[in-house]
């Protein structure tokens, strides 16, 4: 493994990315169906993969790529979506999207629970939870990055002085 997982910080972004992206998924298949099942999936995994393909290989393309990766993931779905969608609508206050359906009062979901208002309560709670985990996310991607910059110069130093 390459030394950025020694802090901790990469595994923690990866970790609540995932989970962004995981909670993201059964929100979205919850309201529009299976048919999003393997590109839910697809998109869950990706953080991982990178993550990994960075350890064993240390090329920091790949770091960046996961990092714009990450970035993008929360801004659509963490920001746009999650806050601006249903943080909003679950404070009392206007959304501020411009998501079809979003402006519904009662969003129509594909799937359903024992009753409507479990069901809104269920969409309208992974959408929150959606935008908290990519808040974590940002965080621990932010501090592994700073992580790594520190590492990089801790290198370079050290070279200098050899």
């Amino acid at each position: 493994m390459h030394r950025i997982f020694e802090s901790g910080q990469a595994r923690l972004s990866c970790l609540w990315i995932t989970a962004m992206m995981a909670l993201t998924s059964i929100h979205h298949i919850f309201r529009l169906g299976y048919g999003l099942l393997i590109p839910t999936l697809i998109l869950t995994l990706v953080p991982y993969a990178l993550l990994r393909w960075y350890a064993a290989t240390g090329n920091t393309a790949v770091m960046k790529t996961y990092s714009l990766y990450s970035a993008l993931m929360f801004v659509w779905f963490g920001l746009i979506d999650g806050f601006l969608d249903h943080v909003l609508k679950v404070l009392g206050l206007e959304n501020l999207t411009f998501l079809p359906g979003g402006e519904a009062e009662v969003v129509k979901t594909t799937l359903s629970l024992w009753s409507p208002a479990a069901g809104q309560v269920f969409y309208e709670g992974t959408g929150v939870l959606t935008f908290i985990a990519g808040v974590f996310g940002m965080l621990y991607l932010v501090r592994m990055i700073r992580a790594k910059h520190a590492a990089d110069r801790t290198e370079q130093l050290n070279m200098l002085h050899n």
